[in-house]
């Protein structure tokens, strides 16, 4: 399946509920069949979204800097899909919110403040991001871009499976949570055959 089919379909999965508790109460979303998100459900979206904000930006920086011909087209796959995700977990968080996740101006330093409210970057995040902005385009660029990458997939991985496996309530949650899941899985294999051909 193309990838805009799926992201296109997590959004209409997810965003018709969320949204359709815009302006109502609590309860009279409630009785409408929506869910409210529960500590783990926010907690779930708060690690997601923290994390995808750094697969955002140093792809950002790969897109530009990359030499490798499938380590750019997977930037801007991971671009589009870290937007999408952060698109409709603010959407879930806060149905009038909407992250604010366009492309910083070609030549400009990327920005090390979150796109989306409230969610910033760690120091580990920050720092990543320094690193490739400050880093020469060639080999040396495309492993470090990989490897953080990888490493990024893993956690995001995690954070997906723990969620999963805390037996959550909301199905609409779950559902984000169930494809995010396939989608890293998707990403870890290619980033892997990836690396396996740069050796």
């Amino acid at each position: 399946m193309d990838r805009r089919t799926v992201l296109t379909s997590l959004t209409l999965l997810v965003a018709a509920p969320a949204l359709a508790q815009t302006g109502t109460s609590g309860s009279a979303a409630q009785s409408r069949g929506a869910t409210p998100m529960s500590q783990a459900d926010m907690q779930h979206a708060q690690q997601t979204l923290q994390l995808g904000l750094v697969a955002l930006e140093t792809s950002r920086i790969g897109q530009q800097k990359a030499q490798n011909a499938e380590l750019k087209r997977f930037a801007a796959f991971e671009i589009d899909e870290q937007t999408t995700l952060a698109e409709v977990l603010t959407s879930m968080r806060d149905p009038s919110a909407t992250a604010s996740t366009s492309p910083a101006p070609s030549g400009s330093q990327l920005p090390l403040t979150a796109p989306v409210p409230g969610v910033p970057m760690d120091a580990q995040g920050r720092e990543m991001v320094q690193k490739l902005q400050g880093a020469q385009a060639g080999a040396a660029f495309d492993r470090e871009y990989l490897q953080g990458q990888v490493q990024g997939h893993q956690a995001l991985l995690q954070v997906q499976e723990r969620y999963l496996q805390s037996k959550p309530q909301n199905r609409e949650h779950m559902s984000v949570a169930l494809l995010a899941q396939g989608r890293i899985r998707e990403h870890l294999a290619l980033l892997q055959a990836i690396q396996s051909r740069l050796g």
